[in-house]
This record gives structure tokens, C-alpha cells and sequence, in this order.
């Protein structure tokens, strides 16, 4: 008897396809992952956006997606369309700070 044995054929078809969705939401969250080379771009782009070197403001963090979005890394295309950069930087800033740093940004990935 498989697991799905006991439930009705209706229950056993949602969970199956609940299931299937699940995949392809994990497939596509892994597929926005950035390589070696993609992080070594985006390292080199916060550089460049960053007044001091070490972290982003609101500002200079949506200049760092810009950059990142004319090199087509990761979620910052989307985030640009959509003129997500406040919702953006509020994810990314995880001590709430006012500042976003390289270790925030790797971690948000």
C-alpha cells in the first residue's frame, strides 16, 4: 500500500500536485543563485557603488542594483522593473541598520 493509498483519489491528485508545484518552486529559487563569477561581478559593482567601501546606502544600494540589473545578476533586473529597491533593501539590510553590507547582500543570496 503506497502512502497515498488511504486517501481519496481527489486528496491523493492535490497532494501530488501540491508536491510537484513545491519542486518547481525550489528549482526556481536555486536557479536564482549567483556563480563564482556572477558573485565576483556583483562583489566588484558594490565596490563601485559604495561612497566608503564597505556598505550601501538606500541610495548607493539602488545603484548597486542598477549595476547589477545592466550585468543581468541574480533577482536585480525584477527588482528594477518593479521598482522594488526600498522593499529590496529593507530584506537585504538584516540588522535593520540603515546600511547594507557585502556579508548581508552574500547572505540574502
Amino acid at each position: 500500500m503506497s502512502s497515498l493509498e488511504f486517501l481519496s483519489p481527489s486528496v491523493a491528485s492535490l497532494l501530488s500536485t501540491v508536491g510537484a508545484i513545491l519542486c518547481l518552486i525550489a528549482s526556481v529559487s536555486s536557479a536564482a543563485a549567483l556563480t563564482p563569477a556572477e558573485m565576483s561581478q556583483a562583489e566588484s559593482n558594490f565596490k563601485e557603488a559604495s561612497a566608503n567601501g564597505s556598505n550601501l546606502t538606500s541610495a548607493e544600494f539602488k545603484a548597486f542594483i542598477d549595476l547589477n540589473a545592466a550585468d543581468n545578476l541574480g533577482r536585480a533586473v525584477k527588482i528594477q522593473a518593479n521598482g522594488a529597491y526600498n522593499k529590496a533593501f529593507s530584506k537585504v539590510d538584516a540588522n535593520q541598520d540603515g546600511a547594507v553590507t557585502w556579508d548581508e547582500f552574500v547572505a540574502a543570496q
